[in-house]
């Protein structure tokens, strides 16, 4: 029976990063039938179990609960009840789960991430590759134009490119430290990977991930740290030839130089940058949102007020481009002082400050980059209150977690 378990979540974390919406019914499934289960052979939680639930995901769902209790927009309030969800059913089935299963599931989420990542990312590749052939282009460098790079390098499979990212960093991971793949599968496995990185071009992905690669360095061998200074070297020299050369007006340098300096100035409002669609600056928004935080700073406007209170600000700031597309705080910092203000961020950095000194407690070491790295992500992305962030939240911060100090 445990095998029909972890195999609904295998297939879950590979249909992930191509379609959240089907893995969210698989998640669903496991975490029911691993429920009823205990109920069927009476195997319950003990008390300090149930405590758990105030550390694993299920904190968010029991916050966003009794918040709508206080809120004056209960509708908005109860959509973000619905959205955290699988931050419930997540918990319980795993305090509800067997010391057998909690401990092979690590194993199958790192394997389905694995094969849903590396499937997705030679999905990905072969359509470009056909449009970028069918589109009879003169040079073989404007494969790195925003024309097939960034959201247009994702659109197939209709995915966000930072949040498409963060899986590609959370199976390089676990390919890195895995103990059973073959050398020249796991240098394969690496090199796709850094493929999807690179046409993904979200900036905050190439952050990470090169502070992952950094990190690495002290995992690896003597002989191994060798190579890798070398290789260290001769990428960074290639890279400055290259740019002072050739590749000055490659979309993802342009990514990391002059969008990032357009997207930093608060004055760039309805203007285009980079030949692109005309916008407003992140920190413009930013800006406006932190003046209207400032109003109600203590306990904010309410849970599920974004909506309405970022319209209005929008509105009074001669933010038309973003009151058009209905943009949210892009922040998930600025989102907890919006609705639930400082009494909602402290609450926010508490719950994952209480999980990092447990996982350091644990030697989890996982689980620890994994907060280090979404708490990064959620200065740029309201990551918790889109699918393709809150299953990722929900199942690696019940799943896998160590079970024990090792």
């Amino acid at each position: 029976m445990e095998k029909i378990y972890l195999s609904i979540l295998f297939l879950g974390c590979v249909i992930l990063p191509i379609s959240p919406a089907i893995a969210n019914i698989l998640f669903l499934t496991f975490s029911g039938i691993v429920i009823i289960h205990a109920f069927v052979v009476k195997e319950f939680p003990n008390k300090k179990d149930w405590l758990n639930l105030l550390v694993l995901p299920s904190f968010f769902f029991l916050w966003m609960l009794i918040g709508m209790l206080f809120s004056s927009y209960k509708k908005e309030a109860f959509r973000l009840i619905e959205i955290s969800i699988p931050f419930l059913t997540f918990s319980l089935a795993y305090i509800f789960a067997s010391k057998s299963l909690k401990q092979k599931a690590p194993v199958y989420i790192k394997k389905g991430f694995i094969v849903g990542v590396s499937s997705s990312i030679l999905y990905l590749g072969v359509m470009l590759l056909i449009r970028f052939y069918n589109a009879d282009n003169e040079s073989l460098l404007n494969i790195f134009s925003h024309t097939y790079t960034y959201y247009n390098f994702t659109f197939p499979i209709n995915t966000h490119p930072t949040y498409y990212t963060v899986w590609i960093l959370c199976a390089n991971y676990f390919v890195f430290q895995s103990k059973t793949l073959r050398t020249p599968i796991k240098v394969g496995l690496l090199l796709l990977f850094c493929f999807g990185i690179i046409f993904s071009m979200s900036r905050v992905g190439v952050l990470l991930y090169g502070i992952q690669i950094f990190v690495s360095f002290f995992f690896l061998s003597k002989t191994a740290k060798i190579i890798y200074a070398l290789c260290t070297l001769l990428v960074i020299f290639t890279g400055i030839y290259l740019y002072k050369y050739h590749l000055r007006n490659m979309y993802l340098l342009q990514r990391l130089s002059i969008e990032l300096a357009w997207d930093t100035n608060p004055e760039n409002t309805e203007s285009e940058i980079n030949n692109r669609v005309a916008d407003d600056s992140r920190t413009a928004r930013w800006l406006a949102i932190w003046e209207t935080i400032k109003k109600k700073p203590i306990s904010g406007y309410g849970v599920g007020s974004e909506r309405t209170i970022l319209d209005k600000t929008y509105s009074t700031n001669d933010l038309n481009i973003s009151l058009e597309r209905k943009y949210n705080t892009h922040n998930l910092y600025l989102f907890y002082m919006l609705e639930q203000g400082i009494i909602g961020l402290f609450l926010f950095l508490s719950y994952f400050f209480i999980n990092l000194v447990l996982a350091i407690k644990r030697k989890d070491f996982f689980v620890f980059s994994f907060i280090v790295g979404i708490m990064i992500v959620f200065m740029f992305e309201n990551y918790l209150y889109r699918s393709m962030g809150y299953l990722t939240v929900a199942l690696l911060l019940t799943f896998m977690r160590t079970t024990s100090k090792k």
